[in-house]
């Protein structure tokens, strides 16, 4: 079974149909009820953890890729256990049951370079790295590794970029990443060659990092 955290909108949404349209067993778990969520559950209580864990555990898990992550700092506490904490608790109650088995979380060019107005934000996905640097020393035959994303059009960018036209101007491309390639990209990852990418990650930024640009 291929596990999904955040399946019912962009990246994660995206990889849901793609699983689907590979006839590959696929789950998705997400706040917002659509039809790509199989259980709608709050990252943000960490006391729905048992009853995710449960559900992962009654299966083999052959990927579980954490899209979730919320970008709001109005309270930090549901930030952080979004962000990274649910996700935490999640690998270490599942893990023993990891026979090859990869694992991908989404991080955020923010984590590398950010601003005062997303100090939560960066912290969390920093965060969120290092938790999965510290699991891929673990000795097991499984996988982790972490995307670091910037300029791709999700809701999280659009809801958090008042500017969409200016940024794309400060791109050399001119434009954003979509998020299908990138699903398409960890897909490729989840099912071809993940015994090249444990403890790695892959940094997708349109250059916005060399630049020492972000909004």
């Amino acid at each position: 079974m291929n596990f999904i955290f955040g399946s019912a909108s962009g990246i994660g949404r995206d990889l849901y149909k793609i699983y689907k349209n590979k006839n590959l067993d696929v789950y998705g778990f997400d706040k917002i009820d659509s039809e790509l969520t199989d259980k709608v559950v709050d990252l943000g209580d960490i006391k729905n953890i048992d009853e995710i864990v449960k559900i992962i555990s009654e299966h083999e898990i052959d990927s579980i890729t954490y899209c979730a992550g919320i970008q709001d700092s109005g309270n930090i506490t549901n930030l952080f256990n979004v962000n990274v904490l649910s996700f935490i608790e999640i690998i270490k109650n599942t893990q023993q049951k990891f026979n090859k088995t990869i694992i991908c979380a989404l991080s955020s060019i923010h984590s590398k370079a950010s601003n005062e107005n997303n100090v939560e934000y960066a912290s969390s996905k920093s965060s969120l790295e290092s938790a999965i640097r510290t699991f891929s020393t673990s000795i097991t035959n499984s996988y982790y590794y972490f995307l670091r994303l910037g300029a791709t059009d999700t809701n999280l960018l659009r809801e958090n970029v008042k500017d969409v036209k200016k940024l794309k101007k400060s791109l050399p491309s001119g434009e954003l990443f979509e998020s299908k390639k990138i699903a398409n990209l960890i897909f490729t990852i989840n099912t071809e060659h993940k015994e090249l990418f444990n403890g790695g990650h892959i940094q997708i930024d349109q250059g916005v990092l060399s630049r020492l640009s972000t909004e």
